[in-house]
């Protein structure tokens, strides 16, 4: 049974461009979980030297594990077995992909992959989740930069709560370790200032991925990045509308400034007529009183 120090290893999960994570069990706990572990080898070539890799890697479990927050994935520990360094966080049961399929259909997919949308109560109570966990990290000086579906953790695949996970390229408010001259992540949901500049962004760029966040999630499919910013269709609440449009703008300058000041708009923002109180008349009988005559 193939092991990594005391976690036993079930299966690979997620190939990324300097680390996997691995499903594992821990046998003293007895409880699933998941470790994300340095794949990148002495002498190996790319866009970043391995030290530097490493460097990106060691900031990731750092950041993750200064919070405790209920929508960002906890680091439980870091180690390093035979040179290879890795940290563990608790398995989580699905993520966003599991509830709103893949961003482009594959002929021959299967069902599960197929783009698709999700009602409207769900889409606002993980977005209102996406931006506290947003929040948190804004607060703290920092910029995700890789707000995408599958960045998204469920805690379970039935109303899963959100778990921001992936701090692989965070921005830290000081002292951030390298990238290379072009963007080397997916640029689906990047804002425009990010695809030019990544080390130059501020929260505006989360906030902008949220934005699309909202429309792939209401839609089924992805925006347009080149026809500006994002206009929901019909039936979406008007306030919502604007928000997911503010949020989209191509000038971060005119997006809410951070991922609180996103949350706080969809606090505004209702799902469905609040229900009016059912008033049931009854009809009371007032005793009648019979007046007894002493004898």
């Amino acid at each position: 049974m193939d092991r990594i120090g005391k976690y036993v290893i079930h299966k690979a999960a997620v190939t990324t461009g300097y680390a996997k994570v691995l499903f594992c069990h821990d046998p003293d706990l007895q409880v699933p979980v998941a470790v994300k572990l340095f794949t990148v080898a002495p002498g190996q070539s790319g866009p970043l030297s391995p030290a530097q890799w490493l460097a990106r890697f060691q900031v990731e479990a750092r950041a993750l594990a200064a919070f405790e927050h209920p929508n960002i994935v906890p680091v439980k520990t870091m180690e390093v077995v035979d040179g290879r360094p890795f940290f563990v966080m608790p398995y989580q049961g699905a993520h966003l992909p599991y509830e709103i399929g893949k961003d482009v259909a594959v002929d021959g997919a299967p069902e599960l992959d197929a783009p698709r949308r999700i009602a409207l109560p769900r889409a606002i109570t993980l977005l209102r989740q996406m931006a506290s966990a947003l929040g948190a990290v804004h607060r703290r000086g920092m910029v995700h930069r890789a707000v995408k579906p599958s960045n998204i953790l469920l805690s379970a695949r039935e109303n899963g709560q959100v778990k921001l996970a992936d701090f692989s390229m965070v921005k830290l408010p000081e002292r951030n370790p390298p990238l290379p001259d072009h963007w080397l992540g997916s640029t689906e949901y990047c804002a425009p200032e990010q695809r030019e500049n990544a080390t130059a962004v501020g929260p505006e760029a989360d906030v902008y991925s949220l934005g699309v966040l909202a429309y792939r999630m209401l839609t089924g499919t992805l925006p347009d990045p080149a026809s500006g910013a994002v206009q929901l269709p019909p039936p979406a609440p008007e306030a919502l509308s604007t928000l997911v449009a503010q949020a989209t703008d191509p000038d971060p300058s005119r997006r809410p400034a951070h991922a609180g000041a996103f949350l706080q708009a969809l606090g505004a923002i209702q799902t469905e007529a609040p229900a009016r109180p059912q008033v049931q008349v009854v009809n009371v009988r007032r005793p009648q009183i019979r007046t007894v005559k002493a004898g």
